[in-house]
């Protein structure tokens, strides 16, 4: 009985040992993948839209100094946020071209253009106009300069 043991002990410790093994290395990485939740699906990527190119004279003592060309598209979270986008361009166009006036009259023409003024001025007319909650930024593609006569 015994010898019975002395053989049945290590046996089943060596069973035992290499089931830890299989489970470690096998079983416990499929366990864990099948239960953990899978991940939400990432947000769809914000819609763009473009404004027409504005051009603001910039006027001094009744000449003007220079021109500032300015290429802006709105950045919206969702579809319907771009179609009120597009319903409310002629509003929106209407006031960046104000808001831009505003700027470029109170700042002297040969300072450099402040891009994070620019874009501030430029976020608050598009959100009274279509809202803070589509609204996720207003981009500036590109800002040209021409000296005027």
């Amino acid at each position: 009985m015994k010898k019975l043991l002395l053989i049945l002990i290590p046996v089943l410790l060596l069973l035992g040992g290499g089931g830890a093994v299989v489970y470690f290395l096998y079983l416990k990485d499929e366990l864990a993948a099948n239960s953990e939740p899978e991940p939400p699906p990432p947000p769809p990527p914000p819609l763009l839209v473009p404004l027409e190119s504005i051009t603001i004279p910039v006027i001094r003592q009744g000449s003007i100094k220079k021109f500032v060309l300015l290429k802006i598209t709105l950045q919206v979270k969702h579809q319907e946020g771009k179609e009120l986008a597009i319903v409310a361009m002629p509003r929106i166009r209407d006031h960046s071209i104000r808001a831009l006036h505003s700027f470029f009259a109170s700042v002297p023409v040969d300072a450099p253009i402040s891009i994070v003024s620019l874009k501030n001025r430029l976020r608050k007319v598009a959100a009274e106009s279509i809202g803070t909650e589509p609204l996720v930024d207003v981009l500036i593609e590109g800002i040209y300069e021409k000296r005027g006569g």
